[in-house]
């Protein structure tokens, strides 16, 4: 187990690359929707002629992801709580799934994540950096906690990112097992002895001011708000979804 130290590029963060998983995403919506790609009318094969198998969507089940809305960078309507450093803890979707292990497919998604970048304003995989060099092991729960086992290397280049690590993992390996709480370990050692962090808590759930949009005018001409915009106290957005992304 090593702490990695990766320096930061002139613009903060590492160039986004392709998404190998893209592709699969695709497939299975289209599988799962009953959408087809083959002429009407005509059975799916495979190279011999034989006809493909049906897809029970009923096996399929979505894996709650977390990542990160960095401090200043906010996508608008989106909802989260405060992990540190004013940055927030969004909770998305992964594509439809089969798994008998979703914990370790739910960290696998994270871990495998080849983008660090998700939308524009962007959501945020502080794991990108470690994916060459920390590996899934198992998970088991012992009560209500589940204990999510790790191997390699950690790679962090500030404080800050550290605790978006830790947050990550934590919250995406509890909501795959189902438990209020979650412990992660890498090499056997606590993640928080790893990179020097206390204890994991998180603010209160927020929403994002909606995005800015031009003013109207109300009976007596003026706008609604002031400088025409809706007031950022309005909390909207649904927290189960990918919001910006």
């Amino acid at each position: 187990m090593t702490l990695r130290l990766r320096p930061e590029r002139p613009s903060g963060r590492p160039a986004p690359r392709r998404a190998a998983a893209g592709l699969v995403g695709v497939l299975a919506a289209i599988v799962l929707t009953g959408c087809s790609i083959f002429p009407s009318g005509a059975d799916p094969t495979d190279q011999n002629g034989d006809p493909l198998p049906d897809a029970d969507a009923s096996e399929y089940t979505s894996a709650s992801l977390y990542l990160v809305a960095l401090n200043g960078e906010y996508p608008p309507s989106t909802t989260g709580r405060e992990v540190a450093c004013q940055d927030l803890l969004v909770r998305a979707q992964s594509v439809p799934v089969k798994t008998e292990d979703l914990v370790g497919t739910a960290v696998g998604f994270l871990l495998g994540d080849e983008q660090y970048s998700h939308g524009d304003p962007a959501l945020t995989n502080a794991l990108d950096p470690s994916e060459d060099g920390l590996v899934y092991s198992s998970s088991r729960v012992e009560g209500d906690t589940v204990v999510l086992e790790l191997t390699g290397d950690v790679a962090t280049r500030s404080e800050c990112e550290s605790y978006r690590i830790r947050a990550q993992l934590n919250r995406t390996a509890a909501a795959a097992a189902g438990v209020p709480n979650a412990e992660i370990r890498v090499d056997g050692v606590p993640i928080e002895e790893i990179l020097g962090l206390t204890e994991l808590e998180l603010g209160e759930e927020i929403t994002t001011p909606p995005a800015e949009t031009s003013g109207t005018e109300d009976a007596d001409g003026t706008g609604g708000t002031e400088g025409g915009q809706e007031d950022p106290l309005d909390e909207i957005g649904d927290p189960g979804q990918l919001n910006g992304g």
